[in-house]
């Protein structure tokens, strides 16, 4: 079979075989039955726009199909060694078939990376608020979006990342705490802690770093109305090659955390910076960090990379297994939770 998905052919190599005959024939079909089914429902969503949620429950069945063929070619090839023909898979994807899923606000933001780089705080917020203001065909593809396993993930892991902190200071017998959010971002998870009136009442101060100056300055607007919350210009980087890190950040911790920071980083760094991290922490202070786990565990993994281009770094359970460290999971178990607690 040559690569040919919804009859555009790849004219620079038209004799390029994919093997797995009966997924490639199953992926041309489903992508060929796709555009045409689109053109129909955009058609008359055109006419008819606030009607698109009798199309989503179709459209979320039609896409997910074309990206778990994907994942099913991807997960054989590899297990056989043929990192080849999924690399040539993909780039003939993003050269003829992304434009397709490539519509209105957050793929086309995820894509272009307006700030620089994937899950900017813009983003992320953007999937806390789950907010769609699109209407007709465009709002069937922002709907998919937030519908995504990642994107339930990551709201998932916010409200998780809330009870850990919230049941840490209940439980705690200290007057005063000191809270480190490390690469912040919108600091919505403290916006909603500090206006939740159970949070408790006791002295709580929250120091946020992000290296990103447009995220303190969103951050602090949105924390405006609260006094005990300090923003912090710093580079995860550099923190996590300093020699001594207590040259750089002076106060120590009660409770450090960081959600998605460590889906971008590599083994020598995430290390290197845990091992700081650690540094400054109070006695019996705790360190929790989230990460995706395998890459095989977010089901709309290929719909983030191919058509968002937002990569991670997947870390499997293996990596985390150790006496000293808490782990549980996002309830859908595409995120790993782990959690140190300093007893030195």
């Amino acid at each position: 079979m040559n690569i040919e998905l919804n009859g555009i052919r790849d004219s620079r190599n038209p004799t390029l075989s994919l093997g797995l005959g009966a997924i490639e024939t199953s992926l041309h079909t489903k992508i060929k039955l796709y555009k045409k089914r689109a053109e129909e429902v955009e058609k008359y969503l055109t006419k008819y726009p606030e009607e698109w949620g009798k199309f989503q429950h179709e459209f979320n069945s039609e896409v997910s199909s074309i990206f778990r063929e994907i994942m099913t070619y991807e997960k054989i090839n590899l297990a056989k060694g043929k990192v080849e023909k999924v690399y040539k898979l993909k780039q003939l994807f993003i050269k003829r078939i992304r434009n397709l899923f490539l519509k209105k606000d957050y793929t086309e933001w995820s894509l272009k990376k307006p700030f620089g780089y994937a899950g900017d705080y813009k983003i992320i917020d953007d999937i806390y608020l789950n907010e769609p203001k699109t209407t007709g065909f465009d709002r069937l593809f922002d709907n998919y979006y937030q519908m995504s396993s990642i994107s339930v993930g990551v709201r998932n892991r916010k409200e998780d990342f809330k009870k850990i902190i919230m049941d840490f200071v209940k439980i705690s017998k200290k007057k005063s705490m000191r809270i480190m959010s490390l690469a912040c971002g919108s600091c919505r998870d403290i916006q909603e802690l500090l206006s939740n009136n159970m949070f408790p009442s006791k002295e709580v101060t929250f120091d946020c770093y992000d290296n990103d100056e447009r995220a303190l300055e969103y951050a602090k607007t949105l924390l405006k109305p609260f006094s005990n919350v300090n923003f912090i210009k710093e580079n995860v980087l550099r923190l996590a090659a300093a020699k001594d890190i207590t040259s750089k950040i002076e106060k120590k911790y009660d409770i450090i955390y960081a959600t998605g920071l460590f889906d971008y980083l590599n083994n020598k760094i995430s290390m290197r910076l845990i091992e700081n991290l650690r540094i400054l922490l109070k006695l019996d202070g705790v360190l929790a960090i989230s990460n995706v786990r395998d890459k095989y565990s977010n089901p709309s993994v290929h719909y983030m990379e191919w058509v968002g281009d937002w990569n991670l770094v997947y870390r499997d359970d293996e990596e985390f297994k150790n006496n000293e460290l808490k782990i549980s999971f996002e309830q859908q178990g595409i995120m790993i939770y782990v959690i140190a607690i300093n007893k030195k």
